[in-house]
């Protein structure tokens, strides 16, 4: 059966790739017991392209100059985004590193507008202060905002992942976004190795658990969730692909308190709750206009 692809379609194709790539956050903290932050990107990027690809060969010959330097592009800019999504993995709880990936909700629009020069519409801005708001509840240290170290990490980690929104944006509606799906997981696993052979001792898994939250990583969060992105970004805005960037926490949460034992503070749990309102606002707003527009439309007497 063949799937209709519109801009809903899209949505949902992205939404679903965040929250399969935010189930990362759990199986990474298990994997980088004994392995470190780029060999475990190499990988597991390694892994899903060479299950992909053998799924798809023929995007493998086809695929042009052109695409290959944009899916190098992209692929720079997600490895700098999850090496730093790892770093701060290593001394930040999964909850708290999940959420304040939510800043992506805020870059991204603010990324737009200066490539654009233009300013983003009301439930743009709307979205992004409930999304802000709740990623201020998230860093409440005591009676003071602030952070560590680690939490930093993730801040970069959410910038570099913005632009990677934009980079994807383009690339999947200039290029094939099949063939953009592919081969920046290649990349990405080059630049890991290049990282982990400079700056890390090559350590592999000591357990099956390790080695099943590595292939986790390979076959649903890499291969699955960094494949249905660029194909359903192409039929989205990127403001709304930072918005849905927002989507992971509630997967990423679920994981962390049920299998790692996390506790869901009050002020994480207000974070939560508004950086989910700044997703799904937009698309209520959207709702009841449509709704309006039709009830104002005048009807037509010869039909009733």
């Amino acid at each position: 059966m063949k799937i209709r692809m519109n801009e809903t379609t899209g949505e949902i194709m992205v939404g679903a790739a965040l929250a399969l790539r935010g189930s990362s956050l759990l199986f990474s903290s298990i994997a980088m017991r004994t392995m470190g932050p780029f060999l475990l990107m190499g990988t597991r990027f390694l892994i899903a392209f060479v299950v992909i690809g053998l799924l798809f060969r023929d995007k493998l010959v086809s695929v042009t100059k052109k695409e290959l330097f944009h899916c190098a592009l992209l692929g720079f800019g997600f490895f700098l985004s999850i090496f730093f999504e790892l770093k701060g993995l290593q001394t930040t709880p999964t909850t708290v590193t999940s959420f304040l990936e939510g800043a992506v909700v805020a870059i991204v629009p603010v990324l737009t507008c200066i490539l654009a020069r233009k300013l983003p519409d009301k439930v743009t801005v709307l979205s992004v202060v409930f999304a802000m708001t709740g990623i201020g509840f998230l860093t409440l240290k005591g009676d003071h905002l602030g952070f560590s170290v680690g939490e930093m990490f993730i801040i970069l980690d959410a910038l570099f992942y913005s632009i990677t929104v934009l980079i994807t944006d383009w690339a999947a509606k200039n290029d094939d976004p099949m063939t953009v799906a592919i081969y920046q997981l290649l990349f990405i696993a080059l630049f890991a190795f290049i990282g982990a052979f400079m700056f890390e001792d090559i350590r592999l898994p000591e357990s099956g658990t390790e080695w099943g939250a590595i292939l986790a990583l390979a076959l649903i969060c890499s291969g699955v969730g960094f494949t249905l992105q660029p194909l359903g970004q192409k039929y989205i805005t990127p403001e709304r692909a930072g918005l849905l960037a927002a989507a992971n926490p509630l997967s990423a949460t679920t994981l962390g308190v049920i299998f790692l034992g996390e506790k869901i503070t009050p002020s994480i749990l207000a974070g939560a709750v508004l950086i989910l309102i700044s997703i799904f606002l937009p698309a209520w707003i959207k709702d009841r206009q449509t709704k309006k527009e039709i009830e104002q439309v005048p009807k037509d007497p010869e039909l009733e």
